[in-house]
């Protein structure tokens, strides 16, 4: 009975005190999402685990850094072909143009945004994620620490027989999402490849960079594919007028069509053993009732369903 009001108390605390461990969070996330890597880096070069931590923070900021350097040579590059008035008032055409289509997409009207509000949060959230990006190198870096410690926590709140149980099923969810992260890895990297040559074949400038654009919007089902294509579009705009445009709509249409009807389930499936009508499925009902977030976290979702379930199962 004890044990039973501690853990009531300590889910307590976590609900009234959500908002505060969202940096927390975060960096549990960054530091589950790195942690293969990690231990991939220290298994191969027998380095120092902190040197490995870094070096994988460092990778992937020179991804990201690399991402936007390219966005901004392609916005400078079409500015740099006419006047600033001129590049003023084609960003204002894009921008009533496709209003309607972001006002659908994020859910909020976009007339007059309180720019003293969006700063604000912008700000708030940036200290919150450089928070958790810290917090997520101590996890790293002491992973052992901190999952001996969950070990303790859980056996004397649990006890031995229900912690092993409890403990057991973690593995497997463990192993499910972290097979459907490598999935979603692999399922992008196709996405940007394929989306990358068929740009590149018709001649859209910068094809490397909207093709990697492309890949990483993947991961969003359904919405992400629409997101990978307008850059491409407007860069096709920018430099062949609308036919160009209409050509880099297609060719990463084509692209889209293949990666959702064959590549994505069957990666995404394989790495989470659920057949690929489940997975569509799950994306679909998510996307119906969730909206973009949980469409993102639908397959996973499913994936630690058929765990529980297979589990249950199995105890029958």
């Amino acid at each position: 009975m004890l044990k039973i009001l501690i853990i009531l108390v300590l889910l307590l605390v976590i609900f009234l005190l959500r908002h505060a461990l969202v940096p927390l969070c975060v960096g549990i996330t960054i530091a589950y999402i790195l942690n293969p890597f990690v231990d991939y880096l220290e298994k191969k070069f027998g380095g120092k685990r902190f040197l490995c931590v870094i070096v994988s923070y460092l990778a992937v900021i020179a991804a990201i850094a690399f991402l936007i350097w390219g966005f901004a040579d392609i916005i400078a590059g079409k500015m740099a072909t006419g006047s600033l008035q001129e590049a003023i008032s084609s960003l204002q055409v894009y921008y009533n143009e496709y209003k309607g289509v972001l006002n659908e997409l994020f859910g909020f009207s976009i007339e007059g945004p309180n720019i003293s509000h969006l700063l604000q949060s912008f700000g708030g959230g940036a200290v919150k994620f450089l928070i958790g990006m810290i917090a997520g190198i101590y996890l790293l870096k002491d992973k052992d620490f901190f999952l001996r410690l969950m070990n303790k926590a859980m056996h004397l709140l649990l006890g031995q027989k229900v912690h092993g149980v409890v403990r057991e099923i973690l593995f497997e969810i463990n192993d499910v999402i972290s097979a459907f992260l490598r999935g979603v890895f692999v399922d992008s990297v196709i996405v940007a490849f394929l989306s990358s040559l068929a740009l590149a074949s018709i001649g859209i400038d910068f094809a490397v960079f909207i093709g990697c654009f492309a890949g990483i919007a993947n991961v969003i089902p359904y919405f992400g594919p629409i997101i990978g294509i307008i850059p491409a579009v407007l860069a096709g705009m920018a430099d062949g007028g609308i036919s160009k445009a209409i050509l880099a709509a297609i060719a990463l249409f084509a692209v889209q069509q293949v990666e959702c009807n064959f590549i994505y389930p069957r990666i995404i499936g394989k790495s989470t053993g659920l057949h690929p009508l489940f997975v569509l499925i799950a994306v679909s009902i998510a996307g119906y009732f969730g909206g973009l977030l949980w469409m993102v976290l639908a397959v996973p979702i499913a994936g630690v369903a058929r765990v529980l379930i297979c589990k249950w199962a199995e105890e029958q």
